[in-house]
């Protein structure tokens, strides 16, 4: 496999010769100068200039950068220097790779400094990257308002301006940005002065200018921002707006903080302007790190592909991830909005101060942006339990993930710039979080917060890659007395970056002499492997005898160890005590045990001493039952019989993971004959539990100032309704009626907010066009951006055929009531539910061309619908017909290659299933639902219902003894 391996890599590199700038001359310092045009009738004209500061770092007769999407006046640019100045022959500009190359008379001198310069021109679009428009209507004007801003992330910023469009070239930069006085410019960096001399006369006299723009100089102002530290390209960022801001109170941070937003929006800013200043001081505290600039600046953008970028100084969002209204967000949104904050604050650190070098290792930005924002979370909001929350949560969606062959490593090789957005997934964000969080706890947060600080200080305004961190965490950790076995820390990190997927350990116990045999093997969710990977684990063990004792000492199962044959583990459980592996989940593994300490777990979590088994631990054992018996390496008599001690859990997390895993049985039977057993069993499952945390009944939430309460009684109702829990849908709709009959309904909600998700679901659902059209018009006039995304979803849960095709249309029409940023939820929203999943799949194969063009700028989206889609099939013709789908439309898919893999591996997993095991888990589902083990939910609340349910009971002859005889 050697040569293999070698021949990739050679072909990687041959083919990183044709994307990568060349390296021959390198900037440092960047000045730009831009007018901006804010006007649809001038098609929102711009003029640019930039002066780029070079390097040759050998002799070259080209310069090669990138630049994309306006009009360079090739006979202004030019190339000078103190040592003479070469003459420009030729400007040419690559569409393929978006090269810009400059050809000279003579060749530049190696070390010798030269300034570029290059004017140009164009007119920006309503895309979602590069600099562009956005638009909104303030709700006190009912006028249309305009701004424009920025995401250069990955690799748009040579979209507003020709530049070294790569992380790796950092550079200063000065930005002068001129507008109309009516506006606001803001960038990375202060303002430092504003003037009405046009900057760019030299090259674009105002004469020149005003032709396009057709409006007097005396209008217009030209902001000069002070020049930045060295960043890279896509931190770029500048925002020309009308909006408002508040500052935060300058106790809280040294830094001086601003929230801007709409001015009729403003004063849904005060939450992120007290955590946002409180997050920053902590995180400085905790990298032992100052922040290097004397600003922060956070805006909530009305059009944004992305939650949030992190752009230095100036951090921009999408409304529901900074904007909260106390009456209109519910808890989970303003979890939504502290998670984001702390992540994007984090990037300052990572990503910002030090950059990977290339996009192979965007996991550095990403997977410690989202680690470090639990810390965050759970320094400014304690009760909320984020570390543990966002830990367990971000595990559970790599398991699966990861569980296909055709996942990635979290450190990607990147062969084509196309690739650079499929990589912004589960795996870059949640994998990289989840085994940041396995080297913190097998280090210890001392040594990890040392090895970061030396790390970030050591490569502070440069680059690097993994190997520079873990070269800083090895000397720490040394100095410490290492880890066991004299491993270093590459040596076991490498094996979870640089390998797609994660090892699935089966433990078989010898119940005479309290040892274990494990074996460690690649798990696959269609249950077959060729992969020789292996891991260093690090094994987490507890012993029933030990629930409550200082835990042992970790030990590690070597990479080369439990592969050929069993590894040998000596462990202090008698003979009838469970053993536990990973019962914290310090690292992301499944593990599989002999069938008698199968039944020695399921004997403790099924009794009133279920809560001796840790909360991490019960989720691990959920999680995996459910997994192994998906590819038959476990009994779904056993995992079933397992999962029933949910009716006892209190706690969100592991109750959240059991109903995860019951929704991928849901998701394969829910159109097939069978649902009505599902439905069934999953009512015996969960009454217990919604009753426990208030359901829908109380129609008020029960302890709104405890996050996990709220998401017990949000999630249980949320099921409660779609298995038909005796009154969840009734209250739901009368919730709902009442909100219809109430004068100004506005501004007078009278559902609890918690729970409108759910309600609004159910009263579309179970309504006609009335009912979908009161929820549009609430959405059109809503101002807080959270209501607008509950009612966004709620639209999608209609079951006419005719509504649900009129939305999709809106998806992919400009200035419909689908936002382009939103477009993408609608398609997939709409595909999830059982009728959408028909009408949707006609649109996306039908309109697929539509699609790709309004998606223009995040074509990643399209990838994120077609994987719901094949997630969605359940049979062989399904997927012969999108197979053909494909390939005749292959040129939209260019973007989607790794999303599209990984749904049609999805849908051959759905498919298999179905074949081997439908049956045998319905059968088996009947049998636990008349089981002991199971809950009967209770009639009696139906006997209160109206006539009308007695009149429907009559109709269909249905007796409530019938009535547990059938699926129901």
């Amino acid at each position: 496999m050697g040569w293999l391996v070698a021949a990739l890599l050679l072909g990687s590199l041959q083919l990183s010769a044709q994307y990568l700038l060349p390296g021959d001359v390198t900037p440092s310092h960047y000045d730009v100068r831009l007018a901006y045009d804010i006007d649809p009738r001038t098609n929102f004209s711009f003029f640019g200039v930039v002066d780029i500061l070079l390097t040759a770092k050998k002799s070259t007769p080209k310069i090669v950068l990138h630049a994309q999407d306006f009009e360079i006046s090739d006979d202004k640019v030019k190339v000078t220097s103190e040592n003479g100045s070469p003459t420009v022959t030729e400007v040419k500009l690559n569409d393929t790779y978006n090269f810009l190359t400059i050809t000279l008379d003579k060749e530049l001198e190696e070390n010798v400094n030269y300034t570029l310069t290059i004017p140009f021109y164009g007119n920006l679009v309503k895309g979602l990257d590069g600099a562009y428009i956005s638009s909104y209507i303030n709700k006190k004007t009912q006028r249309t308002e305009y701004l424009i801003t920025t995401q250069f992330e990955a690799i748009s910023a040579r979209k507003a301006f020709p530049c070294f469009d790569e992380p790796m070239y950092k550079a200063t930069f000065s930005l002068n940005v001129a507008h109309d006085k009516n506006y606001t410019a803001i960038s990375n960096m202060p303002l430092a002065a504003s003037s009405d001399t046009n900057s760019l006369e030299e090259h674009w006299p105002w004469e020149t200018i005003s032709k396009a723009f057709k409006k007097e100089k005396s209008t217009f102002v030209w902001d000069q921002f002070d020049k930045s530290v060295p960043m890279s390209t896509y931190l770029v960022a500048y925002v020309i707006s009308l909006f408002s801001h508040v500052e935060s109170p300058r106790e809280l941070s040294h830094t001086q903080f601003k929230i801007w937003a709409r001015s009729d929006a403003i004063e849904q800013t005060a939450y992120a302007a007290e955590i946002g200043p409180k997050v920053l001081s902590y995180f400085e505290k905790w990298f032992n790190v100052s922040f290097p600039l004397p600003k922060q600046d956070m805006i909530a953008i009305p059009d944004f592909s992305a939650g949030a970028m992190e752009n230095w100084g100036l951090i921009t969002y999408r409304e529901t991830a900074l904007l909260y209204d106390e009456k209109e967000s519910s808890f989970l949104n303003k979890e939504r909005i502290a998670e984001v904050v702390a992540h994007e604050l984090a990037h300052q650190w990572f990503g910002n101060l030090v950059t990977m070098k290339w996009w192979s290792d965007l996991w550095l930005n990403e997977g410690f942006a989202t680690f470090v924002a639990s810390v965050g979370v759970s320094a400014v909001e304690p009760s909320w339990h984020a570390r543990l929350n966002y830990a367990i949560e971000n595990t559970l969606s790599i398991l699966s993930l990861d569980a296909l062959e055709s996942s990635h490593p979290v450190s990607v090789p990147i062969d084509d710039p196309k690739r650079i957005s499929e990589i912004f997934d589960t795996i870059s964000y949640r994998k990289g979080a989840t085994v940041i969080r396995m080297m913190l706890m097998f280090l210890g947060e001392d040594v990890f917060r040392k090895a970061l600080h030396n790390y970030l200080t050591k490569h502070s305004y440069a680059n690097a890659e993994q190997d520079d961190l873990w070269e800083e965490l090895t000397a720490v950790n040394r100095l410490h007395g290492g880890l066991s076995r004299n491993v270093t820390v590459k040596q076991v990190m490498d094996t979870w970056t640089k390998q797609t997927g994660y090892p699935l350990l089966t433990v078989t116990r010898d119940y005479s002499d309290k040892t274990v045999t494990v074996t460690q093997k690649r798990y696959l969710s269609l249950g077959t492997t060729r992969s020789g990977a292996a891991w260093w684990v690090p094994l987490s063990v507890l012993c029933e005898g030990e629930v409550g004792a200082p835990p042992r000492r970790l030990q590690w199962l070597a990479d080369s160890e439990g592969v050929a044959s069993p590894h040998k583990f000596e462990h202090g459980a008698a003979p009838r005590d469970w053993l536990l592996f990973n019962y914290d989940m310090i690292a992301p593994y499944r593990v599989n045990y002999d069938e008698q300490n199968w039944q020695l777990l399921i004997s403790e979590l099924t009794s009133e001493r279920f809560s001796r088994v840790p909360l991490e631990g019960r989720v691990q054992l959920l999680s995996d039952a459910f997994a192994l018996a998906w590819n038959n390496r476990l009994d779904y008599g056993t995992t079933l019989k397992l999962a029933s001690y949910l009716q006892r859990e209190t706690e969100y997390l592991p109750l959240f993971t059991g109903l995860g895993a019951l929704s991928k049985i849901e998701n394969v039977i829910k159109r097939s004959a069978d649902y009505g057993a599902f439905q069934k069993f999953m009512r015996r499952l969960i009454t217990k539990a919604y009753e426990r945390a208030g359901g829908l009944s109380q129609k008020r939430i029960i302890n709104g100032e405890d996050l996990n309460s709220v998401k017990m009684q949000t999630t249980t109702s949320s099921w409660a309704c779609s298995m038909k829990v005796p009154d969840c849908e009734e209250n739901a709709i009368e919730l709902f009626q009442r909100w219809m009959d109430t004068p100004n309904p506005d501004e007078n909600n009278p559902i609890p907010v918690d729970l409108r998700r759910t309600v609004y679901c159910v009263a579309l659902r179970r309504g006609s066009v009335r009912e979908w059209r009161f929820a549009l018009a609430r959405r059109r006039r809503s101002n807080v951006a959270a209501a607008r995304d509950h009612l966004l979803y709620a639209l999608a849960c209609s079951r006419d055929v005719w509504i649900l095709a009129q939305y999709l249309e809106w998806s992919v029409t400009e200035g419909s009531e689908v936002r382009r940023q939103d477009a993408g939820t609608v398609i997939a929203a709409v595909a999830r539910s059982t009728v959408g999943y028909y009408v949707a799949k006609d649109f996306i194969y039908n309109r697929i061309g539509d699609i790709y063009d309004a998606f223009k700028g995040q074509d990643r989206r399209i990838g994120g619908i077609l994987k719901t889609l094949l997630g969605q099939f359940t049979t062989q013709k399904e997927l012969d017909e999108f197979l053909q789908w494909q390939e005749k439309n292959s040129k939209y898919l260019s973007e989607s290659k790794l999303a599209v893999s990984q749904g049609i591996e999805n849908a051959r997993v759905n498919i298999a299933w179905v074949r081997n095991n439908q049956q045998r888990v319905v059968d088996k589902l009947r049998e636990f639902s008349a089981s002991h083990h199971m809950v009967q939910p209770s009639w009696a609340s139906w006997r209160k219902k109206p006539l009308f349910i007695s009149s429907l009971y009559a109709i269909h002859n249905i007796s409530r003894s019938n009535l547990k005889k059938i699926d129901v």
